[in-house]
């Protein structure tokens, strides 16, 4: 009999373990609710079609490559070659080789700026002589009362006793004529009791 028991028990619990394992399927669930999933499309609105702005525009040709599209070879050449290197070449004057001629005209040496160098130091005279910016004066000005000069403690020391010397009242009334050592302390008074 006990046999019985643990195989019923163990097929109960191969049974719950297939009906949760199936309850995670979207598919089984939406079977068993006899739901049906939003349809996504619903929900989202589409976007209206739109006509192009050049109504002379011809369909493509099946097969054929795309019009307004450069293959990567001419491309390549393109940049490798930039148009007639030779007439550009032949434009050159000077005492260059023919290929010398042909490699300024394809790197633009030919054409280049001689006077870049005084450019360039013109343009850092000028930033060297243009007036500090306000945040410059304020983050890197050097003035007098900056406050970076080192301390000196004794004389500190002494400027905080004046002020504090002139601050305090004189101790004693002017209507009384005796010195400070002859009068009296008041007795002390005792703390109230609570």
């Amino acid at each position: 009999m006990p046999n019985d028991r643990t195989r019923l028990f163990v097929q109960c619990a191969a049974v719950s373990a297939l009906l949760v394992s199936l309850s995670a399927c979207e598919s089984i669930r939406n079977f068993v609710a006899g739901k049906a999933p939003p349809d996504e499309f619903a929900v989202v609105t589409k976007a209206p079609l739109i006509i192009p702005p050049d109504y002379n525009l011809k369909p493509p040709k099946p097969g054929l490559a795309p019009l307004n599209q450069v293959s990567p070879t001419e491309s390549a050449e393109a940049a490798l070659y930039g148009g007639d290197a030779i007439a550009a070449a032949s434009a050159i004057s000077g005492n260059y080789s023919p290929g010398e001629k042909v490699l300024l005209a394809q790197t633009g040496g030919a054409t280049a700026n001689d006077g870049i160098r005084q450019q360039i130091a013109a343009d850092n005279a000028q930033m060297q002589s243009a007036d500090e910016s306000f945040t410059d004066q304020l983050l890197f000005s050097s003035s007098s009362n900056s406050g970076d000069a080192p301390l000196n403690a004794d004389e500190e020391k002494a400027r905080l006793d004046a002020a504090k010397n002139a601050a305090k009242p004189a101790q004693q009334p002017p209507h009384q004529s005796a010195p400070p050592a002859q009068q009296v302390a008041p007795p002390p008074q005792s703390a109230p009791s609570k």
